[in-house]
């Protein structure tokens, strides 16, 4: 914990919407461009000088402990009261702003407000973040939903995943994980799990097999491309990795898991990429329009990737 100030000095009262403070908040809070100005370059340039706006008094007080970046934070009347618990968190060089009730609500992205916010610059995970120790990686690939991205980040800090790679699959990509209702789903473990973006998903596929760990792509045989379907369908491998079970994977070893597109799923080219194809077995259940048993629908990428990690927690012996 940082040493607080005595009494933390407000550097700017807010009195209007002009107020360039207000203005970075709000596209902040709102996803827009992460509340920084327009910027060129490369995109991991761009993503490092990302900055995310946070809201409420637990998220903030998340971001505050996380140790990351604090840019500014802003009160509103109604959210002042609970400065004094802050406060020993806030870093001295953190800009410190009020404005009114009003003003805040303009700002914000929420539809009932606390009256506290944040503007932070999240830390760009490397892949070395991602390879410490036994690793096992949860590689998000057109993941496009932001509420699926928070909880399968939410979901790999509580089972013990090294770090999150958000990339795109084809031309698809993955919904930021610093939004702020990525943020919020993710309940703050964004802030704390290592999280690298602006990586090509077939280039780190084989920097991650020259690192020793093994990929297995999450793939219902429904959403894998005509070819991996058949064979996912059939056990045939036709040059194609071999659908598992979750319990026939051995996670303790380093592992990296793909978890793929909502309605697409995983291209094809990273499904014969992976070391194996993981799929979750389902319950039948009788058809009265086919007359005939069948499964039901896939599971969402968010509860498909949760179950698999958690079974990779429980090979790995961790304490839940």
């Amino acid at each position: 914990m940082r040493s607080g100030r005595a009494a933390p000095p407000v550097s700017e009262s807010i009195e209007s919407r002009e107020n360039r403070w207000l203005k970075r908040f709000r596209a902040a809070l709102s996803g827009e461009s992460g509340g920084a100005p327009a910027r060129r370059g490369s995109e991991s340039s761009v993503i490092e000088e990302e900055i995310a706006g946070i809201e409420g008094a637990r998220l903030v007080a998340t971001a505050l402990e996380s140790g990351i970046e604090i840019v500014a934070l802003l009160f509103s009347e109604t959210g002042a009261r609970h400065i004094a618990s802050l406060e020993p968190l806030i870093p001295p060089e953190a800009r410190l702003l009020r404005t009114s009730d009003r003003l805040f609500a303009f700002a914000s992205g929420t539809e009932t407000p606390q009256g506290v916010a944040a503007l932070v610059r999240p830390r760009a995970g490397t892949f070395d973040d991602l390879i410490s120790g036994v690793p096992l990686i949860l590689i998000l690939a057109g993941v496009q939903d932001p509420g699926n991205v928070g909880t399968l980040v939410r979901t790999g800090e509580a089972f013990g995943a090294s770090g999150i790679v958000a990339c795109t699959a084809g031309t698809i990509g993955t919904a930021n994980p610093f939004s702020p209702k990525a943020l919020r789903a993710s309940a703050g473990s964004a802030l704390r799990l290592p999280i690298a973006r602006g990586i090509s998903a077939p280039v780190l596929l084989v920097q991650l097999r020259m690192a020793g760990v093994r990929i297995f792509a999450a793939c219902p045989d429904d959403a894998c491309g005509h070819t991996a379907s058949a064979n996912l369908r059939t056990g045939a491998n036709a040059g194609g990795p071999k659908p598992l079970a979750p319990w026939e994977i051995d996670w303790r070893a380093p592992s990296a898991l793909l978890i793929g597109n909502e309605g697409a799923g995983l291209p094809e080219e990273l499904v014969r990429s992976a070391d194996a194809v993981v799929r979750i077995p389902h319950a039948q259940h009788y058809s009265v329009v086919h007359q005939d048993n069948s499964r039901g629908e896939s599971l969402n990428a968010a509860i498909a990737g949760s179950i698999l990690l958690y079974e990779a927690a429980r090979q790995r012996g961790l304490n839940l």
